[in-house]
């Protein structure tokens, strides 16, 4: 059955759905965001190394975010089709593929970590590279916990529940905060040292040890049987093969999205890095205060991937059609707006990273040129929440292959190499790629034919 909407419905149904993600979204940038202040004002050394590492943490994250995704998407048409039995069931079909995963690739991290880093910072000073390899050691620590928080993150928005998860992020927020600031600068009583300063060590082990409370935590909320979406002691960890055939359907693909995307972002990285610490420590930085501006963005991509996925197992394709215009059109003049505001503060959003004056005048730059592409981005991340709700994951992997790879990498690395643009020409190849991507998946998304597609 249809159902009519006004537009004061319409937007308060996205904007509840919405705020709690954005605020997860704001907390969870946070922690990333104050360990990389944190990093940045050691040295620009320290900048370098520990981004090139996160980078690598995030491609190993493809398989998590593919499990997520299709978690997400999956719960949602099963919620939408009025099966709450069908719910729990996937959610336990994917907290089995998610400790699978997490540990699997926690222990191939550990058997590649120095080749891995030799390869991507070989161009690099050693001192970077050991800096990289001893933070690359503690974090992995926290890769099977990050996994679980994730999955069950993305399984209980698919419920429509966005304020637990918002809820157990701002804890775990909270605890890289305080960490970070007592073992980063250390603890002194009465003149006496009770905790030394460890320096970039000492934000490995508040981010990790965030990530394993994070991952606790929301096991913990999963089978307190207070939310939306629950488990209980009782519930079997057996293996449904229909239900776990239906969830690698998107998520695999949803996989080969990220790790297209990924890739190429890793890549991206060691371009820069080709560059130098300071063009290194610069890009960092961009892509960091990028982030604020994803923020709201992220919110209103879960909201449309949560409404439109339920919408479609209801069969009510006129009201997925409506929400994801309308999601759209909000998100568009909030990142807008954003935008605005990175450009006007640009100057002291890049002293907060760095005190070297090279690398905040040219982070200056940098981050108004993400300013300028935020609307862009706003498009292509709103239009692929709604086809990814749609279960069109191939379309988005193949359009980040020509946005990304073809567009981005490629133009960034024949700019860099032949015209010596250095970190200009990495943003060329960064405005391409945002344009191209904004203009696929909107083209995509008007020609409706993925509100008909089976998941």
């Amino acid at each position: 059955m249809q159902k009519n909407y006004s537009r004061k419905m319409v937007y308060k149904e996205i904007f509840t759905l919405a705020w709690p993600s954005i605020t997860e979204q704001l907390l969870m940038m946070m922690v990333g965001m104050v360990s990389t202040i944190f990093v940045g004002r050691i040295g620009k050394d320290y900048i370098a190394a520990v981004g090139m590492v996160n980078m690598l943490i995030f491609f190993f994250q493809a398989v998590f975010t593919g499990l997520a995704t299709g978690s997400t998407v999956v719960i949602a048409r099963i919620i939408g089709e009025g099966n709450k039995k069908g719910a729990r069931i996937a959610m336990v079909q994917s907290l089995i593929m998610s400790l699978v995963a997490g540990a699997s690739i926690t222990i191939l991290g550990y058997l590649l970590a120095s080749p891995l880093l030799s390869l991507f910072l070989g161009s690099a000073n050693v001192e970077v590279l050991n800096i990289g390899l001893h933070y690359f050691s503690i974090v992995l620590i926290g890769l099977p916990f990050m996994v679980v928080d994730m999955v069950i993150a993305g399984s209980m928005r698919g419920a429509g529940d966005t304020k637990t998860p918002m809820y157990v992020t701002g804890v775990v927020n909270i605890i890289n905060i305080v960490l970070s600031i007592i073992l980063v600068n250390g603890f002194v009583n009465n003149g006496h040292t009770i905790i030394p300063a460890l320096g970039a060590t000492g934000v490995a082990i508040a981010v990790t040890t965030a990530r394993v409370c994070g991952g606790v935590i929301r096991l913990l909320v999963l089978y307190s049987g207070r939310g939306k979406l629950s488990l209980s002691l009782k519930d079997k960890f057996s293996i449904e093969k229909e239900t776990m055939t239906r969830i690698l359907k998107i998520g695999t693909p949803a996989f080969m999205e990220q790790f297209v995307m990924q890739g190429g972002f890793l890549i991206m990285q060691v371009l820069v890095m080709s560059l130098g610490t300071t063009s290194a420590a610069v890009y960092q930085i961009g892509v960091n205060v990028n982030s604020i501006a994803f923020m709201p963005i992220f919110g209103f991509a879960i909201s449309a991937t949560t409404m439109v996925g339920q919408a479609l197992g209801s069969k009510n394709y006129d009201s997925a059609e409506i929400y994801a215009k309308e999601t759209n059109n909000i998100a568009i003049v909030i990142i807008t707006l954003t935008g605005v505001l990175m450009f006007i503060f640009a100057r002291p959003l890049a002293m907060l990273y760095s005190k070297e004056s090279d690398v905040i005048e040219l982070s200056i730059n940098v981050i108004r040129i993400f300013a300028v592409l935020e609307p862009f981005l706003g498009l292509m991340n709103v239009c692929a929440g709604v086809l990814r709700a749609a279960g069109d994951i191939m379309y988005i992997m193949v359009s980040a292959i020509v946005g990304l790879w073809l567009f981005r990498i490629f133009t960034a690395y024949t700019l860099v190499r032949i015209t010596n643009l250095g970190i200009y020409g990495v943003m060329i190849g960064v405005c391409l790629d945002f344009v191209v991507r904004a203009a696929m998946y909107g083209f995509r998304m008007k020609a409706g034919k993925w509100k008909y597609l089976k998941v």
